[in-house]
């Protein structure tokens, strides 16, 4: 951090105010610039990339929005934001210009690779670019992942991060909106790893799900509301099987008054 302050290209009584945190993303750079520093971005950019050895860095300007989960970022420094991520072993390729990965989801993606289910049929319904399916497949060998995605985008870094992680006979992407997937009662697991209307995806969970399965349901919630309404609403969707609750973890805060959490639960028709 020295190094950049000393050699920052930037008024002196600016230097305080450079970040002296960052996150990287394979040889991206990811940093959030205080408004004081609005007129300095190329500088700044410039000298973060030459000292961390990125080949960009971008400015994070706003939060996550939309139904592709896009995020706001502009880049200050170098032609192209291309990377390739490892995590666990796991190669994400992806543009971090246009596409989101979240650091604060990194013990749910490992927890996902300790998940036994060799032998199983598993749907990802929200898949993203590989997020939760890569490590199911590469450390567990499930018979057949079915990695649902609606962002074209994201759903071509699907395609080659299952390439790119050798899985393609397990991995099968899907390019559409999950409640178009056809069938009832094909999977043994269902992953719904989305935020603030996951909800209203259950009855397609609950279609596609066997007898006994497991849905891995996450939810963003006021934590007043924590844990009656997503087991509530887990449980109106289940239409009358019973819903076994395994575990209930919140993963991390989203906003002020309001967490993301995630239950697992079994759902098993009654006798």
């Amino acid at each position: 951090m020295d190094r950049i302050r000393a050699a920052a290209d930037v008024p002196e009584s600016l230097r305080q105010h450079l970040p002296d945190k960052w996150e990287r993303l394979g040889d991206v750079i990811v940093i959030r610039l205080q408004e004081q520093l609005d007129g300095f971005e190329g500088p700044v950019g410039s000298i973060y990339g030459s000292v961390l050895g990125a080949k960009a860095v971008l400015r994070e300007t706003g939060g996550i929005t939309g139904d592709f989960r896009t995020p706001a970022m502009k880049r200050i420094f170098g032609s192209d934001s291309v990377t390739t991520h490892k995590e666990n072993g796991i190669l994400y390729r992806f543009d971090a210009e246009k596409i989101m990965f979240s650091s604060g989801n990194e013990e749910e993606r490992l927890r996902m690779a300790g998940l036994e289910c060799g032998g199983e049929t598993v749907i990802d319904m929200f898949a993203g670019i590989g997020y939760f399916s890569l490590p199911l497949a590469v450390y567990q060998k499930p018979a057949r992942v079915i990695s649902c995605e609606l962002n074209p985008v994201s759903h071509s870094y699907l395609v080659e991060n299952v390439s790119l992680n050798k899985v393609e006979h397990i991995v099968s992407p899907v390019l559409g909106d999950n409640r178009d997937l056809r069938g009832e009662s094909i999977a043994d697991r269902i992953i719904m790893g989305y935020v603030k209307t996951t909800h209203e995806f259950l009855p397609t969970a609950m279609r596609l799900l066997k007898d006994g399965g497991v849905v891995h349901y996450h939810e963003t919630c006021p934590t007043e509301l924590l844990p009656s309404r997503p087991l509530e609403r887990l449980s109106s969707a289940a239409g009358g099987r019973k819903v076994d609750v395994l575990r209930m973890k919140e993963i991390k805060s989203y906003a002020p008054g309001v967490g993301h959490v995630v239950i697992d639960a079994r759902v098993v028709r009654p006798a």
